[in-house]
């Protein structure tokens, strides 16, 4: 059989070259630009050298930095397998400073270099030696080779077949099956990937054996016979059909390979030449892989009327003769998932379900997350039964900024900025509540790049700081109309974009928008103003902005100005000026025992001091209730604080019609502790005909100067009772799932109302319906996304649906049926009387919890912090505070703990620092 060239339509040099996908995601807003963080688009093939000219082997630090020096090349590099830590490797670099090491992170196949996801270390290295410099105007440029070569390959072999556990990362496979072993994980698992079918995943160790060093890297192919005669190759095509095929090593040239095939009834044979220890040669043509020699010719003609068809199977050997079942129940006992990829080990702080979003990506998908303290790493799955991940946020290289809710019309959002290797990505998260999102916050900052209480000298004394920030941007005049025709704001925080404003037009635009931003990264030393101009064919634009540095701000007060707007480009003329009323606050946060005084008088049954705060500090409410809020609920006490006010507004009210219309503490209080606990109550009654109504496309207009032309109003107003109908079937069915402490106040308000006003039969429903509905179910409705009920923005033909759903339900809520303000809504009215009753019943059950109820709920916060949050509202309306003191004595204590408290943070720092 002599060995023919193979027939091939080209004659050109074929090279397979992946390219570079960096993932880069939409922008979250309207497409403007930020400067610092676009990346460079990827439009060509990534190349980089052979893995035999950088790669090094177990080599430590001070070894791999004489291999650099003796190189004697400026951007030099190597990648080395970490000494200290087998299984991570380290890309060393001789730079103008001299040597650097950069951690590379080897996960599942992947591997991490600054929080940057790579699927090999070729990819890493064209990509820095492409494209991205590995510092500041330095890339890679010169790799030296190790002094001989490295085997870096571990194949191991299937002893037993094994079928995979579903909706895991497991393989199933065939005994026999050959491995390429890629990271040993916890629990005796094996990262592999399959020299057969060419998938990855997990291989239990149990029913694997270790092949030789130097086995031929294609054991384990089916179609690779590594150890027959080139006789028994062709014995084995004479008993196969026409097309059949096998591959062997050459007996003449070690390093290359013999395809053998038949067709016709002849046999003949093809040499495969290894050029390089790269490329594969073949008739004169080259091909990355043997895979990819298999390929073409499934498609292309071997030789004239002939492809190849399928491969004469390896008839492997038994390799054992253990107890199968033995080994398979131990097999059955371990569990895979997300946990197996850290150690025993390893500090796992805090793990659970969150939404992620990149830098440009659209759509936020719902992940599982494990924050590992012991790497300072955070990894994400698609759930909690994966083990390979997504991706992975170096904690190492980042900082956590507050995102508010203004961004992405979405609450409980805040986000990673990872700035590495001359690189920043940043990673938007949001968590169901406003609490689990600050848990995810401190417990990140505490693994974090972020100048952290650790590295303080205060953390020896156990004091941190805690800075806010408020930016109420109020208005503009004289703005250019031709450059700005619709211009909205964004603000930035130290260039991470954390808040905008609503687009308005004209060159005197009106926002009065507020952000308030708790506890800053401590790197924040100014905001920026960003003025935008909304644009419709193309990209919006950043046209002018404000920078305003915190320094300029004195501690506590507020400062009302007018900032002029300068031009991001050349630009003759007045951009005009824009009025922004911001209040920065820096304090010290003490140890806890140091608020005892404080603390006794907060929580005080007298209430002394929260009624004095609610009388002086009315722009400063939602920061008082929250922080009133966590002191209480950290006691387990937080029914008798939202009891308490609450009767004493109802005391003071003189109209039952006005009663918590006006926005007060007791009001404010209960706002906030219903967006807190009760979101598995909104999930449960309108998620459903939510998500309905956003995939609906069937208007439910009635309004007839609303409706288009040709509707059938008649099959709107059916739609529309069809979604009212499921919403209450829904509601009325999730009394269990509302928190019993919100129903235990809903029964106090209800005895309360009858007291004032005994003779007002319909008070008692309305005073539950009017927290119930008009604060959380009905706003949960118009707004979804504001209550993470849905990811996107509802059509305008569903956010319109929303809006009549809401109204009808309002109206049901009150008792009350639809009036000659909107005629076209009393076609909904038989619904409304239908159902009064249902309601009556539903809000009395709702508040059908007539004891007080036990708190087993664990609220995680940092008391400290929000009593220092506390003093510091003292501090801020210390003058008020003095003058109402004249007449309540009892304040007089008040002011002394407050004076102590100031003195304390005194003594801890010298003297009082920004």
């Amino acid at each position: 059989m002599a060995e023919d060239s193979a027939g091939d339509s080209s004659s050109q040099l074929r090279e397979e070259v992946q390219e570079l996908s960096l993932h880069e995601e939409d922008y979250p807003f309207e497409g403007i630009v930020d400067a610092e963080c676009e990346d460079e688009e990827i439009d060509a093939a990534l190349v980089a050298p052979p893995e035999s000219d950088w790669y090094h082997g177990r080599l430590g630090r001070v070894s791999a930095e004489e291999r650099l020096r003796r190189a004697g090349k400026l951007s030099g590099y190597l990648i080395r397998e970490s000494e200290r830590k087998p299984g991570s490797y380290v890309l060393s670099y001789f730079g103008v400073r001299g040597p650097d090491h950069f951690r590379i992170i080897a996960m599942c196949g992947d591997f991490y270099i600054g929080g940057r996801q790579f699927d090999s270390l070729s990819d890493l290295i064209g990509y820095y030696t492409n494209w991205s410099c590995i510092l500041k105007d330095e890339k890679l440029m010169y790799p030296v080779p190790p002094p001989e070569p490295v085997q870096s390959r571990r194949l191991v072999r299937a002893i037993l077949p094994y079928t995979r556990v579903p909706d895991t990362d497991e393989l199933s496979f065939e005994k026999g099956d050959v491995f390429m072993v890629h990271n040993t994980m916890d629990g005796g698992w094996l990262w592999v990937t399959s020299q057969r079918t060419n998938e990855s995943g997990l291989v239990i160790r149990d029913l694997v054996e270790e092949l030789d060093f130097y086995a031929d890297p294609h054991e384990g192919k089916e179609w690779f016979h590594g150890t027959i005669t080139k006789e028994k190759a062709a014995e084995l095509l004479s008993d196969a059909p026409d097309s059949a095929f096998l591959i062997r090593p050459s007996d003449s040239s070690p390093g290359d390979y013999s395809l053998f095939f038949r067709s016709n009834n002849l046999i003949q044979r093809f040499r495969i030449t290894r050029q390089n220890h790269e490329q594969f040669e073949m008739g004169g043509h080259y091909y990355a892989t043997l895979d990819d020699i298999i390929k073409h010719y499934k498609t292309e003609q071997i030789v004239e009327g002939y492809t190849l068809g399928e491969p004469v199977p390896n008839k492997r050997s038994r390799l054992n003769s253990l107890n199968d079942e033995d080994i398979y129940q131990s097999v059955r006992a371990r569990s895979t998932g997300s946990c197996i990829i850290t150690q025993p080990s390893d500090t796992i702080v805090k793990k659970g379900y969150l939404s992620k979003k990149g830098h440009r990506s659209k759509k936020w998908k719902n992940l599982f997350f494990i924050l590992n303290g012991t790497e300072q790493h955070v990894y994400y799955f698609e759930n909690e039964k994966r083990t390979k991940p997504k991706g992975l946020i170096d904690l190492n290289y980042a900082s956590i900024y507050p995102v508010h809710e203004s961004l992405f019309g979405r609450p409980n959002c805040f986000q990673t900025v990872v700035r590495a290797l001359n690189d920043i990505t940043t990673t938007y998260l949001c968590a169901d509540t406003a609490e689990l999102a600050k848990e995810w916050i401190l417990a990140m900052r505490q693994f974090s790049t972020q100048p952290s209480n650790k590295q303080s000298p205060l953390n020896a004394k156990r004091v941190k700081q805690l800075r806010s920030l408020s930016v109420n941007v109020l208005d503009a005049r004289n703005l250019p109309v031709k450059h700005l025709p619709h211009p909205y704001c964004v603000l930035s925080l130290h260039d991470v974009h954390a808040a905008r404003t609503q687009m308005r037009e004209g060159p005197n635009p009106l926002w009065s928008e507020e952000f308030v931003f708790e506890d800053l990264p401590r790197e924040v030393e100014s905001f920026t103003l960003l003025l935008c101009s909304r644009a419709r064919r193309s990209k919006d634009a950043v046209v002018a902005s404000v920078f305003v540095p915190l320094s300029k701000l004195p501690n506590g007060q507020y400062v009302d100005e007018w900032y002029p707007v300068i031009p991001e480009s050349p630009y003759k003329g007045d951009m005009g000026s824009i009025r922004i009323r911001a209040h920065y606050r820096s304090q010290l946060v003490l140890p806890l025992e140091e608020y005892a005084g404080l603390k006794q008088l907060i929580v005080s049954k007298e209430f002394h001091t929260i009624y004095a705060l609610d009388k002086v500090c009315a722009r400063d409410r939602s920061l008082l209730a929250s922080a009133l809020l966590r002191v209480f609920r950290q006691e387990k006490n937080e029914a008798v604080l939202l009891q308490t006010l609450t009767t004493k507004e109802i005391a003071n009210e003189d109209e039952s019609a006005t009663l918590f219309r006006a926005t007060t503490l007791a009001s404010t209080l209960m706002d906030q502790y219903m967006k807190m606990t009760a979101v598995p109550f909104l999930h449960q009654a309108v998620k459903e005909v939510i998500t309905k109504i956003a995939d609906s496309k069937q208007s439910c207009e009635l309004n007839p100067t609303k409706l288009e032309k040709g509707a059938d109003v008649n099959s709107n107003l059916e739609t529309l009772l069809s979604f009212l109908t499921e919403a209450v079937e829904a509601i009325f069915k999730a009394t269990e799932s509302c928190p019993s402490t919100l129903r235990y106040i809903f029964g106090c308000l209800q005895r309360e109302v009858l007291k004032k006003w005994p003779d007002d039969t319909t008070m008692r429903t309305r005073v539950v319906s009017g927290f119930i509905f008009l604060r959380l179910i009905c706003p949960a409705i118009l707004n979804p996304r504001q209550f993470n009920l849905l990811a996107e923005s509802p059509t305008p033909t569903a956010a319109r649906t929303l809006t009549m759903v809401a109204k009808s339900l309002q109206n049901l809520a009150n008792l009350v049926e639809f009036g000659a303000k909107e005629p076209y809504m009393e076609a909904v009215n038989p619904f409304i009387v239908k159902n009064k009753e249902r309601m009556i019943m539903f809000l009395d059950e709702l508040a059908n919890v007539p004891s007080y109820p036990e708190v087993a709920e664990k609220v995680k916060s940092d008391p400290s912090q929000d009593l220092a949050t506390l003093h510091q509202i003292c501090l801020s309306h210390l003058t008020e505070l003095q003058t109402l003191s004249t007449t309540q004595s009892h304040l007089k204590k008040l002011l002394a703990v407050t004076e102590h408290l100031s003195n304390r943070q005194q003594q801890y720092m010298g003297t009082v620092k920004r």
